[in-house]
């Protein structure tokens, strides 16, 4: 298997620089030592039963074109190390129990969902799962929109009462000659005024 692809070897080529190991019953982590084999072009170690994480050593194969490690039973988060592969042109994780966000940056921008599969765990581009610390804090649960909409509401309603108080003063002011003048029958206070100037000129 090269990058996805059975291919039947007539020989084995000196140039040519693959580990394939698939459809075995190996058990147990993948060791920390397998970034030894810096020239390694392809590295297949898909269908088995290997167990715990991904090795960061992996990123030290800078050759590196080719990496299958589906259908095992791999856990935790990608290693961000493996972005320093710039020549992996093919990558499959699928089928694992991996978690956490996808890595960023050079050849990992170009995979697709496929290369993650059957990993509930994993979240972020180029998969549609969001991350919880990619969630605003507004937005983070029920229990906090609630509390959210309930602010919103007390601040709206204080803004109603005072608008309204505000308003019915004003109105008062304006108009307290006219209201004075309807309820006790009073003349308003500029003609009381000229009134009591012209009886006391007389």
């Amino acid at each position: 298997m090269n990058k996805g692809q059975e291919i039947k070897l007539e020989r084995i080529l000196t140039i040519y620089t693959a580990l394939d190991l698939s459809n075995n019953n190996f058990q147990g982590e993948i060791p920390e030592v397998i970034g030894d084999l810096t020239s390694l072009v392809v590295l297949n170690l898909s269908h088995n039963d290997l167990t715990g994480q991904i090795p960061s050593s992996i990123g030290n194969m800078a050759q590196l074109e080719s990496l299958d490690l589906s259908v095992n039973k791999l856990s935790g988060k990608i290693p961000g190390l493996l972005t320093d592969l710039t020549f992996l042109a093919f990558l499959n994780l699928s089928q694992n129990h991996l978690e956490g966000p996808i890595p960023r940056g050079n050849q990992f921008d170009t995979f697709s969902n496929t290369s993650y599969n059957d990993n509930p765990g994993l979240c972020r581009f180029p998969l549609s799962r969001k991350c919880s610390d990619d969630i605003p804090p507004h937005q983070g649960g029920e229990e906090s929109t609630n509390d959210d909409s309930k602010f919103e509401w007390k601040f709206t309603l204080m803004g109603y009462g005072t608008g309204m108080v505000i308003g019915i003063v004003i109105g008062l002011v304006i108009f307290k000659d006219e209201w004075l003048v309807r309820t006790f029958r009073l003349a308003p206070i500029g003609r009381q005024r000229k009134s009591k100037r012209g009886r006391s000129s007389r």
